[in-house]
């Protein structure tokens, strides 16, 4: 049966028993996220801990990602990840996020992509004065389309 139909069907069904119908919109989709940190793979470097959830938008597709960049020894260099985004066109983007809070500080930020988003791989580092100078030797891949 179309969802006209149901709808029709429950209407009079409502009307016949004197009840009153209402109808609300549906609640806009959630997304489908799934979470993932550099920890153990080639992304990884010690002193910085980046970790997070990449969402899919089910409604128009937009892919988005939560970072959370933990500065995870007293060294005085600050931890920073990089975020390297491919797009169906050939296009890149890059993001860096810098925690120069001090060991055991988190920061946190959101990046939202184009749909054409086909991959983004991250990797995390060490650095000084906004500034990474040092990076994992690999990279780790959280989205790939």
């Amino acid at each position: 049966m179309s969802l006209h139909k149901t709808l029709a069907a429950i209407a009079m069904s409502a009307a016949l028993a004197g009840g009153g119908l209402v109808l609300a919109a549906p609640a806009q989709a959630a997304p489908l996220c799934d979470p993932w940190g550099a920890t153990g793979t080639a992304g990884d470097i010690g002193g910085a801990y980046a970790h997070g959830d990449m969402c899919i938008y089910t409604v128009d597709g937009r892919p988005d990602t939560q970072v959370t960049l933990k500065d995870t020894v007293a060294d005085g260099k600050s931890a920073c990840v990089q975020l390297h985004a491919t797009y169906a066109d050939g296009g890149t983007r890059d993001e860096w996020l810098y925690n120069s809070k001090g060991a055991g500080e988190e920061i946190h930020a959101y990046y939202s992509f184009a749909s054409s988003l086909r991959n983004i791989w991250v990797r995390e580092g060490l650095g000084k004065g906004g500034v990474c100078t040092v990076m994992a030797g690999g990279v780790h891949t959280i989205y790939r389309y």
